[in-house]
């Protein structure tokens, strides 16, 4: 399967925080991120996205100040 897990990177933090589990579609709309997962569940985040890793199946998002 192909699912990622989400996190996001908060300025000034020293940790990322996990978003969601086992993401399968991620829709980016200016600075609004939509996260779908495995189920249908959905979650808007604001922030951008840093980092996609396909081998570990994580997706880093940034959010500023």
């Amino acid at each position: 399967m192909c699912e990622s897990n989400v996190f996001i990177e908060r300025a000034g933090a020293v940790t990322r925080e996990l978003v969601m589990e086992d993401v399968v579609r991620v829709a980016v709309e200016g600075e609004r991120i939509r996260l779908t997962g495995i189920l249908g569940e959905t979650r808007e985040v604001t922030g951008r996205i840093a980092e996609i890793d396909l081998i570990k199946h994580t997706i880093t998002l940034e959010q500023g100040e």
